[in-house]
This record gives C-alpha cells, sequence and structure tokens, in this order.
C-alpha cells in the first residue's frame, strides 16, 4: 500500500500551560436593572492552532515553534493580568479622567468608582463577558500569527472551574 491511499491525518497543537492565566477584576451587567457587583476571577487560557492547509512541516517536523507561541499566548495573558476590565461600549458606562490625571472617576447607574487608570482596561465591547473575552484575546492571537502558518485557532478561557467559553477563528 503506497502512501498516497491514505488521508493526510489533521494535525494541530494544544497548549494549556499553567501560566496561561489572568486575574482580573470585572463585572456582568444582565439588563437595564440587574448587574453583578464587581469581582474577580483566576482565568485560565487554552488554546488550540491549527496550520494553514498548504503548511509544510514535514521537513521540520513542525509548523510553529512551542516556544515561540508559548511566548506569545502568556505576553497577551499578562496584558489583561491584576487589572480592572471594563467594558467601554455599554450605554450606561460613563467615566472621566480624575483632576490629578491618576484615575477614572466611573459612573455606572447608581455606583461611582475612583479607579487608578494604570490598573483599569477599557475593553472594546458592551460586557465583559467569558465570551467577549475569548473573542478579543483570539483575535489578538491571531494578528500576532500571522507571521505563521497557523490557519485557525481555538481559544478558551475558563472563568471558573468548568465555565468557560471558546471562540474559534
Amino acid at each position: 500500500m503506497s502512501d498516497d491511499q491514505f488521508k493526510k491525518p489533521e494535525v494541530y497543537l494544544n497548549l494549556a500551560k499553567q501560566n496561561f492565566k489572568f486575574s482580573s477584576a470585572h463585572f456582568l451587567i444582565f439588563d437595564d436593572q440587574h448587574a453583578e457587583m464587581l469581582h474577580g476571577h483566576n482565568y485560565q487560557v487554552e488554546v488550540t492552532i491549527y496550520p494553514k492547509h498548504d503548511a509544510k512541516f514535514d521537513g521540520q517536523g513542525y509548523f510553529i515553534d512551542f516556544a515561540a507561541a508559548k511566548k506569545i499566548i502568556k505576553q497577551l495573558c499578562d496584558r489583561w493580568d491584576e487589572h480592572i476590565l471594563l467594558p467601554v461600549k455599554h450605554k450606561d458606562m460613563k467615566f472621566k479622567t480624575s483632576a490629578d490625571n491618576k484615575n477614572y472617576e466611573i459612573i455606572f447607574r447608581d455606583r461611582f468608582y475612583s479607579l487608578p487608570q494604570n490598573e483599569t482596561i477599557w475593553l472594546p465591547v458592551t460586557n465583559t463577558s467569558v465570551e467577549n473575552l475569548s473573542q478579543l484575546f483570539a483575535v489578538d492571537l491571531m494578528q500576532e500569527f500571522q507571521k505563521y502558518p497557523v490557519g485557525s485557532i481555538e481559544v478558551t478561557i475558563e472563568e471558573t472551574r468548568g465555565q468557560s467559553a471558546t471562540c474559534r477563528l
């Protein structure tokens, strides 16, 4: 039997390292009256990387170096680590810079927060749900992977054990 008679197997990488994590505060907004209190999670990130269909890795035995992929994923985790994540696109989220230019003065409905600018990240979403976080992470990760023969990725972000969302690009 020749090699031509076998279908080429699908090969992909799974990366779920212990240090692919970030600890962040957020709150979900449910409707016009209900929202969670500000709280935090120790998020865990898992990434599956699929090669482009025409990727050639028979010669070297791989299509992306684990070390390069791990470095990129960890850098993306680190940017949200120990920060407060807030949705800049939600209609009820209002903020301005404090007089000393060090804090954000935030009004969300009947709540007032004064948060340090260097600890606050405004995300381009209407809610800081795990679904939106996985999508933002995946889009940014795919942008970083453009220089590699990566065809698609899946990013799973778990906010608590057994509770996660996955975005496939």
